[in-house]
C-alpha cells in the first residue's frame, strides 16, 4: 500500500479518553484519533492500494498503526463504497432488502447493512465486503458504523435554491452528492484520472437534474485545493464554489497547520456520531 499523508501522533493521548473515526474503501483507507477532552484532531492517516496490494487495505492499515490496536472511548467507522440503494422510510422491509440489492448489483461475498436516516426520511441499504466487515466488527466491537453517503446527509446542509453538489475528492476517487428543494438527487462515488474527467460528471449531473451551472453551489472537501487542476476546471464552469468548513467543533492542533482543514472533512463529519 502506499502512504499519501501521515500527520501528528498519539502517543501522550490515553486511548480511553480518545475517538478513532475511521473511514474505508476498497482502493483507501484513513484514520483520524481525537482528543475526547477538546475535540481535537491529534492524528492522520491515509493509505491507498497499489499494483503490489493483495489482501485488505484496512488490515495492513492496523498491522503498521499499533496505536489503532489500542481500545477508544469511542470509533465511528464511514464506509465508502458504491454498491447501494436508498428506500423511503415508508416503503422500506428489511426482509426485502437483499433481495433489492441483489436485483441490481452481482451476488459476491457481501454483507447487507441497512440504516436509517430520519433526518431525509430515508434508509440507506448497502453492501459491505464481508472481510472488511468481518475485521472490523472483531476490531471495533462497540463501533458506529455508517455509510459515508448517510454521514453528508446527517450533517446539515444549508440550502440553495439552485441546488446543491456536495463534493468529496480522495485520490482517484470522488463522492458526489446532489441534493435540490430538499429532495436527494444523486449520490454516487465516480473514478478520475484527470480534472476534465470531472467536470464531465459535474456538467452530466446538472444535465440529468435541471441545475443551473450559474445557480447551483459546489461544496468542496476533501483531497483539492485552489491550485489543483481540478479547482481551476471547476472554476471555469461554475460561479458559486466553496470549500467545506471545520464543523462539528472538531479543532486541529498545530502539526496540522500546513494543510487546508477541508483536506479532513470527511473524517470531522464522522464527529456527528460521536457521543
Amino acid at each position: 500500500m502506499k502512504q499519501v499523508y501521515k500527520i501528528g501522533a498519539s502517543d501522550d493521548l490515553n486511548p480511553s479518553q480518545a475517538v478513532l473515526l475511521i473511514e474505508i474503501s476498497e482502493i483507501h483507507c484513513c484514520f483520524g484519533i481525537i482528543d475526547y477532552a477538546n475535540f481535537m484532531m491529534v492524528q492522520f492517516g491515509y493509505y491507498t492500494v497499489d499494483e503490489k496490494d493483495h489482501g485488505d487495505i484496512l488490515k495492513k492499515v492496523i498491522e503498521q498503526h499499533d496505536e489503532l490496536k489500542q481500545s477508544f472511548r469511542q470509533t465511528v467507522v464511514g464506509y465508502y463504497t458504491n454498491e447501494n440503494v436508498f428506500v423511503p422510510s415508508k416503503l422500506y422491509r428489511y426482509e426485502e432488502t437483499q433481495n433489492l440489492l441483489q436485483s441490481i448489483y452481482e451476488k459476491a461475498q457481501n454483507i447487507v447493512v441497512s440504516e436509517s436516516i430520519p433526518e431525509w426520511q430515508l434508509y440507506n441499504v448497502y453492501h459491505v465486503p464481508t472481510q472488511t466487515h468481518g475485521l472490523l466488527s472483531r476490531r471495533f466491537a462497540t463501533g458506529n458504523f455508517w455509510h459515508a453517503y448517510s454521514i453528508i446527509l446527517k450533517n446539515t446542509i444549508v440550502q440553495n435554491e439552485g441546488g446543491n453538489l456536495v463534493i468529496d475528492f480522495k485520490k482517484e476517487s470522488f463522492m458526489m452528492v446532489a441534493i435540490r428543494n430538499n429532495t436527494l438527487l444523486l449520490a454516487q462515488i465516480f473514478l478520475y484520472s484527470k480534472a476534465a474527467d470531472v467536470l464531465y460528471w459535474l456538467l452530466k449531473t446538472c444535465q440529468e437534474f435541471s441545475l443551473a451551472q450559474n445557480e447551483v453551489k459546489l461544496t468542496l472537501s476533501g483531497l483539492v485545493d485552489k491550485r489543483s487542476a481540478v479547482f481551476k476546471e471547476l472554476y471555469q464552469y461554475f460561479i458559486h464554489i466553496e470549500f467545506a468548513p471545520v464543523d462539528n467543533d472538531i479543532q486541529l492542533s498545530r502539526d496540522f497547520e500546513d494543510y487546508p482543514a477541508h483536506f479532513f472533512s470527511s473524517l470531522y463529519k464522522l464527529a456527528v456520531c460521536v457521543s
